[in-house]
């Protein structure tokens, strides 16, 4: 007899005071941090995971970084440019057949879908979203070895996307070591394998198709191997059938791949405007200041990950008090972020630009000033969009999402013409404190509803209540 069925047996048959004891003691079951069940494996602190997923972040991002040197080096600025028109073809269409299922398992704190319901449903989306992929590639009027590096790609992309999946169920346990150790073990993996491919071959082809081969490798070693003992620890909710509800996820999921779909639409804003008015020297040059950003983004990113099963589980239980100290924390850490980057660049700003880059781009220091700014701006709304999430309100990040975007077009529209770079980034600016506000806003709202929420609607199906429907 499980605990579930000895509580409702002891509601039916004892007296009020004793069934009242009794659902208190299931509700404190289901709302521990665990969901209420043993764990195979006990997870670790949110000091600890912050390390392991910041770790894994900046690892990986150099190792990107040391792929296009070594395609540089070893190869041409043509295979530099196959590669990078692969990623452009493949990561837009698989980003949105993601459907951002990392972060619907991730705040599935009542466990309500299995963990084979999201690898069935990523691997089945990944398949769809490599056929529309080749689709492109074959009637792209791309020359043959372009089309085959294409494919190549897009197939390394797709074993990602299962990884992906996979860090998920790392995170969902609070065990964002095992996802740093794969992403370091991946990014070395891609710099070595292509550069060894490309030393022997010089043919970028053969160097991505290594590629594919050792993120194989680490899927079914590592990811597959580690996630195991997480599967086997998982008990989900008796209230749902053992069939496959494929649609039911994607319901839910698909506002969440748009919203990401838009934020990485609004990433790019500026710089399609800057190459339609300015050409690509300038685009090459905003594009340059606008990586230097990436380290206060992967940090804010990074913390917001390793906040979001916590965050999740709080909202679920109700501890409201503890969402609010939780989030406020994030809030402040995302300030002091944002303010370090401010200082930092004020101080030694245009020495780092003319080392790192040169004179060229240091005379856009002002530019430069401003997308920091930006970026500022975002580390903290981006702990807004985490507490979000969190509560698994995924349709809400549509429209908050739309409006961020159409904000910062209006803004490059007017000033990319006229006040180039600094146009661009100032659009940036607009985008990053429209987000801010509307994040505010939604998140105030929230808590307001979530505390007024009659108790009868808790035992209505997670999937069925009002946050999913927002």
């Amino acid at each position: 007899m499980t605990e579930r069925e000895a509580v409702s047996r002891t509601v039916q048959n004892a007296s009020p005071p004793a069934a009242l004891l009794a659902m208190v003691s299931l509700r404190r079951t289901n709302c521990s941090p665990h969901g209420g069940r043993e764990q195979a494996t006990r997870g670790l602190s949110l000091r600890l995971n912050f390390a392991w997923i910041l770790t894994g972040n900046l690892v990986y991002a150099m190792c990107q970084w040391g792929t296009i040197v070594a395609l540089a080096k070893l190869g041409s600025s043509f295979m530099v440019g196959q590669f990078s028109l692969g990623l452009a073809v493949s990561t837009p269409v698989l980003m949105l057949t993601n459907l951002q299922l990392r972060a619907v398992q991730a705040t599935d704190a009542r466990r309500l879908y299995s963990f084979n319901e999201y690898l069935r449903l990523r691997s089945a989306l990944t398949l769809a979203g490599l056929v529309v992929i080749a689709g492109i590639a074959c009637f792209g009027h791309y020359e043959k070895q372009t089309t085959m590096v294409i494919l190549i790609i897009a197939l390394a992309k797709g074993v990602e996307t299962l990884s992906d999946i996979h860090y998920g169920l790392f995170q969902l346990n609070d065990r964002l070591d095992q996802t740093g150790k794969s992403m370091i073990l991946r990014g070395i993996l891609l710099v070595a394998a292509l550069s060894t491919g490309l030393y022997l071959t010089r043919s970028v082809l053969w160097g991505c198709a290594t590629l594919v081969l050792v993120w194989l490798v680490v899927l079914l070693f590592f990811d597959v191997g580690h996630g195991r003992a997480f599967v086997a620890g998982h008990t989900r909710s008796s209230r749902h059938p053992e069939h496959w509800r494929p649609w039911e996820l994607i319901r839910l999921a698909l506002p969440l791949g748009i919203a990401t779909t838009l934020a990485a639409l609004n990433l790019n804003m500026p710089r399609y405007f800057i190459h339609s008015h300015l050409g690509e020297r300038q685009l090459g040059i905003y594009s340059a200041l606008a990586y230097t950003t990436v380290a206060m983004i992967l940090v804010s990113d990074s913390l917001g990950h390793c906040a979001i099963p916590r965050l999740s589980r709080l909202y679920n239980c109700e501890r409201l008090t503890e969402f609010r100290s939780l989030l406020l924390r994030l809030l402040a850490a995302g300030g002091l972020l944002g303010l370090t980057g401010l200082v930092v660049v004020q101080f030694i700003g245009a020495q780092l630009v003319t080392r790192i880059y040169g004179s060229e781009y240091a005379a856009e220091f002002r530019t430069f000033l401003v997308l920091v700014l930006a970026a500022a701006v975002y580390c903290v709304a981006c702990m807004l969009t985490t507490a979000i999430t969190s509560a698994r309100c995924f349709r809400i990040q549509v429209p908050l999402y739309t409006l961020v975007v159409g904000s910062n077009a209006l803004a490059c529209a007017h000033w990319v013409p006229t006040a180039g770079l600094t146009g661009g980034a100032a659009a940036m600016l607009v985008a990053a404190t429209v987000h801010l506000v509307l994040g505010a806003a939604v998140v105030g709202c929230l808590l307001r509803m979530r505390a007024k929420q009659p108790e009868r609607l808790q035992t209505q199906p997670w999937g069925r209540s009002w946050e999913t429907s927002l």
